[in-house]
């Protein structure tokens, strides 16, 4: 960060600069920079390995960055950790809840660590989430076990919600469930929510933002509205002749048919339009694209690039 700490802003509930981690010679997360607006639901999506739980263990304090900075509700992670936890709700992919406690009594350890703790909301929540009280925890199917995770870190009122794959290993019914009731629910409260899913059905229902990392790289960041209003594919006749687009800016994948080409390209307008026209691109057919295309897509080009250099 620069001395005069220009780079980070009061907007954001999460802001990286150059963030990394390096496990011996192996870079798993290389030169981040990410920023999560308040009171929005972020999605970072990336296959499994890419680096997502790597990123949200640095900023809950669980890893230390080998370079970079970064900011959780305007908080540095080296001075101000014991803050951030105060503020931070983060439920993790393992869910570690102790076996031999009931639903009550893992309710009221979680309570004693928490001054702020809300009883009220997380008697809404037991009875919603329909959590049998006297069950031990070794009793409860792999749902039930998520929806007691997210009632513990819920009812201390965090500004922010981290979840690290918070549907991973539950039945569809119960992961649409938590995904459309639960994530919504918190972003109406103002509230912050980053969540990691390498499922780009789940982020694109409820993100406002979306984050795709691969190979411990960001590969871009955007609100999702703006994101899909970029990315198009372009579908032309070649009649005989391909017309020679490699060279354009922005595209990102050329698909070569018997008698047609299709283009994946970002940063659509005016400026593609003028560029494609200039290699002879003519009357060519403007089809959107689904997040799941732009993903895998994206994720592809990335990875031809780098085989290439």
């Amino acid at each position: 960060m620069s001395a005069d700490g220009e780079y980070f802003s009061g907007d954001y509930a999460i802001e990286t600069e150059n963030l990394g981690r390096n496990f011996g010679n192996f870079e798993a997360v290389r030169s981040v920079n990410l920023k999560v607006p308040r009171g929005t639901v972020f999605g970072l999506l990336g296959i499994n390995g890419a680096g997502k739980s790597t990123i949200i263990k640095m900023l809950v304090g669980h890893l230390k960055p080998t370079y970079g900075q970064a900011r959780v509700l305007g908080r540095t992670l080296d001075e101000d950790l014991v803050e951030i936890r105060r503020r931070v709700a983060y439920v993790s992919e393992n869910r570690y809840l102790y076996e031999w406690m009931t639903v009550a009594e893992s309710i009221r350890f979680t309570k004693a660590f928490h001054a702020n703790w809300d009883d009220e909301k997380a008697a809404s929540l037991l009875k919603r989430f329909c959590l049998p009280p006297g069950k031990r925890v070794r009793q409860l199917s792999r749902g039930n076990r998520a929806r007691l995770c997210l009632l513990l870190a819920l009812s201390f009122n965090p500004e922010l919600i981290i979840l690290d794959e918070p549907t991973s290993g539950l039945d569809p019914i119960v992961r649409r469930d938590f995904i459309e009731n639960i994530v919504a629910e918190i972003s109406q409260e103002g509230k912050t929510v980053l969540f990691s899913s390498h499922i780009v059905e789940e982020v694109e229902r409820v993100a406002d933002n979306v984050g795709i990392i691969n190979d411990g790289n960001l590969l871009l960041s955007s609100p999702v509205d703006e994101l899909k209003a970029s990315y198009k594919r372009i579908r032309y006749a070649t009649n005989g002749t391909r017309p020679d687009v490699s060279g354009v800016a922005g595209v990102l994948a050329i698909e070569n048919g018997r008698h047609e080409q299709i283009l994946t390209v970002q940063d659509w307008g005016e400026g593609m339009i003028c560029a494609l026209n200039g290699r002879g691109v003519v009357n060519p057919e403007i089809l959107p694209m689904s997040l799941e295309e732009i993903f895998v897509d994206t994720v592809r080009g990335e990875r031809e690039r780098r085989a290439s250099q």
